[in-house]
């Protein structure tokens, strides 16, 4: 290598076609052969770079190779690696820091510091730093003119939106996230960006675990056996596919298929019954009251409405109201802090409350999604429902379950449609009991 330097520094040509092109900058300086996947990513030139790629397809590397690139072509430039973790943003950092140590390269580093955050100064001025996201506000305030985000899809929206893209301001920099897929968040938003032909800055690609030539193929067939081919874990983790339902509540294929052409209606039919859900408006949200028409399965939604910053006292009237016009409609409502008070003025039609704790959501969505898996509830295409329904969410918690929706939507359609059903199903059971005698 030291001998193919000396002839490239008698060729200034050559030289320049070397420390411009990062794929040849890769193979001359720090003796590594990249494989045309990371190939594609080095040479890449748009400001905006989403990378979606399976376990083990050199992901680290190419990054290592990409940030010593352009930490040398870029003098006096600022580059952090950001990742979930303090030690996973390590293991970037140490791979470069031993390409460095192990290349001609390593005379250009002035110091290496490892506590209290890892970091490299070059003799040109350059910087490469190593944090976590964990704590973002130890990030406010610094600036660069790149960011590499690592396993992006682990790193919430607000921490993108509020701190990294605010760091990139001062230079107009730009950012590679790169990781595995991991539900619908900023990670899926920006490679969906790069698919698109309408924003020219930005650029993506998803590469499988076998884009990899070096690792196993073999191993990744055991895989495939043991999760299955269409299991969500081996079609994320080494597809590098992104699960439309992977942590979303309603799969989608059971929110289109239940859309149904239901005509809306302001008044019952006689002879067929109908339940009223409500979820009440609290702070900026919305009042949502569905009707369902629950004479047979599936149960139709027949009546929908949907506002907000209007008084109280209007909503016990148009509860008292369609319960009337529905055939005397047994009522559901959110009876949960605000929801009391309410529930108190509509004593007088019968009206039950459901009071929600984390056990108590979980259960009436899951009965929500028992009835929309089995087709048991129809509904008309109505945008706020079928959007609620889309972006409601699940998370795993240290205490258990946790269910809402996605950060920048509501979920106040999906509460009343589900207490609705609930207040159907606790209906129908009391009738079977009175029917047949059951028990339970």
């Amino acid at each position: 290598m030291n001998e193919l330097i000396s002839e490239l520094g008698k060729d200034r040509k050559k030289l320049k076609q070397a420390i411009r092109d990062p794929v040849l900058f890769t193979q001359i300086f720090l003796n590594h052969e990249p494989h045309e996947a990371q190939k594609q990513i080095l040479r890449d030139r748009h400001q905006f770079k989403t990378i979606v790629a399976g376990r083990r397809f050199g992901k680290t590397k190419a990054m290592a190779f990409s940030t010593i690139h352009y930490a040398i072509t870029h003098p006096g430039s600022i580059q952090f690696i950001l990742a979930p973790s303090y030690n996973q943003a390590n293991i970037m950092f140490w791979e470069i820091t031993t390409l460095l140590s192990k290349s001609i390269l390593v005379h250009l580093v002035e110091r290496v510091y490892k506590t209290p955050f890892s970091k490299i100064i070059f003799k040109n001025g350059s910087e490469i730093h190593a944090r976590s996201t964990t704590k973002p506000e130890y990030l406010r305030g610094h600036k660069a003119h790149r960011v590499i985000l690592d396993e992006a899809a682990y790193i919430p929206d607000d921490v993108i939106s509020q701190v990294v893209e605010p760091m990139l301001a001062d230079y107009n920099g730009s950012w590679i996230k790169i990781g595995t897929p991991f539900g619908k968040n900023h990670f899926y938003d920006t490679y969906l960006k790069g698919q698109s032909e309408g924003f020219p800055d930005y650029s993506s690609y998803r590469f499988p675990s076998t884009a990899n030539p070096h690792i196993s193929h073999e191993f990744i067939e055991k895989k495939k056996r043991e999760y299955g081919e269409n299991s969500i874990i081996f079609r994320t983790e080494y597809l590098a596919e992104f699960i439309e339902d992977q942590n979303a509540v309603f799969k989608w294929a059971d929110i289109q298929k239940n859309i149904a052409g239901i005509q809306l209606i302001d008044k019952g039919i006689s002879g067929r019954r109908y339940v009223i859900g409500v979820d009440l408006a609290k702070y900026m949200d919305y009042t949502v009251i569905v009707v369902l028409d629950v004479t047979e399965k599936p149960y139709r939604l027949i009546y929908f409405e949907r506002y907000n910053r209007r008084p109280y006292a209007e909503t016990i009237f148009r509860i008292k109201d369609l319960h009337k016009r529905f055939n005397l409609a047994r009522v559901l409502i959110d009876s949960s802090g605000v929801g009391d008070p309410v529930l108190e003025d509509l004593q007088g039609i019968g009206a039950e409350g459901y009071v929600f704790t984390s056990k108590s959501k979980v259960q009436l969505i899951n009965r929500l999604v028992a009835a929309m898996e089995n087709g048991e509830v129809k509904y008309p295409y109505i945008e706020d429902l079928i959007k609620e329904l889309q972006f409601f969410e699940y998370q795993l918690t240290r205490t258990g379950i946790k269910m809402g929706a996605r950060q920048g939507f509501n979920d106040d359609c999906v509460i009343a449609l589900a207490l609705a059903v609930w207040i159907a199903e606790q209906h129908s059971h009391k009738v079977l009991r009175r029917v047949y005698g059951a028990t339970g």
